[in-house]
């Protein structure tokens, strides 16, 4: 890292709260890898470009919605099984299934996955 006030400038530009921002540059500091939220990014490209110009790397998790219902037929399971199978609330995977709610955050991202490669995640939820 070249500049640790340039990083934090440029992640409190972006939307980060200065606590989350120092919070990040602390674990960089030290050699550790930094997660953070940064919501308010209007040019995700431009602030990559910016860190990597003070040698800090940046990647972007970006969660798609998942069609539950179309997941639960390609896999063959009822409702009630795939629900068993990954953990999750019946009610909750009808109510996403019926387009009532949508999945957000872990949950997004746990239905992100299992879509990628059932198999594997009930073979990590069951280790």
């Amino acid at each position: 890292m070249n500049d640790v006030f340039e990083v934090v400038r440029l992640l409190v530009r972006s939307g980060v709260a200065v606590r989350t921002a120092k919070s990040a540059i602390d674990d960089l500091v030290v050699g550790r890898i930094a997660y953070i939220d940064a919501p308010a990014v209007a040019d995700y490209d431009r602030l990559k470009r910016e860190m990597s110009k003070q040698k800090v790397a940046a990647h972007r998790i970006e969660l798609r919605q998942v069609d539950v219902k179309a997941l639960r037929q390609r896999l063959g399971i009822s409702q009630e099984a795939f629900a068993g199978r990954y953990g999750l609330d019946v009610a909750t995977v009808r109510n996403w299934a019926q387009g009532r709610t949508k999945p957000e955050g872990p949950a997004a991202a746990l239905l992100q996955l299992i879509d990628r490669d059932p198999d594997k995640i009930v073979e990590l939820l069951a280790s």
